[in-house]
């Protein structure tokens, strides 16, 4: 049990969804079962950690004090809520330096921009007058999205193409906090994960390739095909960000890449999407180099083991398909690893990921779009 473990060993894991539970169960491989602060208990981590706090996030001040260390899995969490924990001597890692710059968009822009690094250029959103006076300046499609992680299973960025879509986004997203963003002509989408020690020792994943459908992260391709120079580049940037805010445990770093060189686009203080297929990819997953990084343990190798690999995530589509019914077709496809959730099905949602690896990436990408396939029923 938790409380029989050393104090060091005692974690607490803040969300209950398929980051938190790849967590739950690389600190488990270590002989550490973390305790969950969880919403729901049909929830992917809930239902692989017994020992699952289920409790309003008012009572997570009870549930800071029952741990040594506090990590988290979104940034749905009221910021002034965990600076008054870390005041009252919570261990938070990350921290709230680290968190405020994640958490919060428009301050992460802000913070980002006097410093000097390359971002879109933003506006506040109160009104519909802010969003055409930023389209007269920097004209349309505009990109809105909320300051704040949208809720559970619903979109947080928009591309708008005129004022007819901007006004139907700012109606129907009314109870939210936006802000716009120039559009940028992406060459391509690429993230640096960096994993960093309460210290300063960090290391750093092989840099991944996104595709995204429908505003969501589809496919992702390690290593990315950047090239040594921008690779370099890239990944001095997310080192040196990591460093700047005192990240300790995962920080993703997304970048555009853009004819005129890498822009940052987001920073997320936690495991990422990006980094799932370094379960199967690397010697040490980004799941377990974060627990070993807010346990402040050694970290492990983050180097590739393999030399290509690709992750395709499984989204529920309208018509309610369920991956688990075909996981034996998909589990026939050699090569490609198999990631469900055990999440109710709905439109959009992210049911499950595949994994496939192999000696290069046509093979890796054909091998996990098959596996993806036969989850929806289909065949490739």
């Amino acid at each position: 049990m938790a409380e029989d473990l050393p104090a060091l060993y005692r974690l607490g894991i803040v969300g209950s969804g398929q980051i938190a539970r790849m967590t739950h169960q690389s600190a488990v491989k270590l002989g550490i079962t973390p305790r969950l602060f969880a919403e729901r208990f049909d929830d992917s981590a809930a239902q692989a950690a017994p020992g699952a706090v289920f409790s309003h996030p008012d009572a997570l001040a009870g549930f800071a004090a029952d741990c040594e260390v506090l990590t988290f899995e979104h940034e749905r969490i009221d910021i002034g809520l965990l600076q008054a924990l870390e005041e009252n001597g919570a261990r938070l890692r990350p921290g709230t330096r680290t968190i405020r710059v994640a958490f919060d968009k428009m301050y992460q822009r802000r913070v980002l921009r006097s410093k000097g690094y390359q971002v879109p250029a933003f506006a506040e959103v109160r009104g519909p007058d802010d969003v055409f006076d930023f389209a007269t300046e920097h004209g349309y499609p505009v990109v809105l999205k909320t300051v704040r992680a949208a809720p559970p299973g619903e979109r947080g960025v928009w591309v708008v193409e005129d004022r007819t879509e901007a006004m139907k986004v700012l109606a129907e997203r009314s109870n939210l906090e936006l802000m716009a963003e120039e559009y940028q002509s992406i060459v391509k989408e690429i993230v640096v994960l960096v994993v960093r020690r309460p210290g300063g020792h960090a290391r750093s994943y092989p840099i991944t390739e996104i595709t995204n459908q429908d505003g969501a992260a589809k496919e992702i391709r390690a290593p990315a095909a950047i090239g040594h120079r921008l690779a370099t580049e890239a990944r001095q940037l997310a080192l040196d960000l990591a460093n700047e805010f005192e990240a300790v445990g995962v920080l993703a770093v997304e970048l555009f890449l853009t004819t005129e060189g890498l822009v940052v686009n987001e920073l997320a203080a936690r495991p990422h999407n990006a980094g799932h297929l370094t379960i199967e990819s690397c010697p040490t997953s980004q799941f377990e180099n974060h627990v070993r990084a807010v346990l402040d343990l050694p970290l492990g190798p983050t180097w590739p083991s393999v030399a290509a690999a690709v992750t395709i995530n499984v989204i529920g589509t309208i018509d309610g398909f369920d991956p688990a019914q075909h996981l034996p077709e998909a589990l026939a496809v050699e090569g490609a690893q198999i990631h469900l959730y055990g999440k109710v099905p709905r439109p959009g949602r992210k049911l499950g990921h595949v994994t496939a690896i192999a000696d290069n990436m046509e093979q890796a990408r054909e091998l996990a779009r098959r596996a993806e396939a036969a989850l929806r029923g289909g065949r490739w």
